[in-house]
């Protein structure tokens, strides 16, 4: 039995695995692997982390909403 992406995007189980995975991915372990002093085009590893994972979590909840609204 194969689903659709139109179908998946439709599920409302989806926000809470994207709250789980904000979650997840912004707590204390996760953090503290980008916490050495290295840079990332000149921005620090865990400034440019929170940013990519907060971009990633937007991004989603925009194509859910889109999915279950459409």
């Amino acid at each position: 039995m194969t689903i659709s992406i139109r179908e998946l995007l439709k599920q409302k189980e989806f926000w809470a695995f994207l709250f789980i995975l904000g979650m997840a991915l912004l707590n204390w372990p996760l953090l503290s692997l980008a916490e050495n002093e290295s840079e990332i085009f000149g921005v620090p590893s865990v400034l440019a982390y929170i940013t990519i994972v907060w971009l990633m979590i937007i991004a989603l909840a925009y194509l859910f909403d889109r999915g279950y609204s459409g």
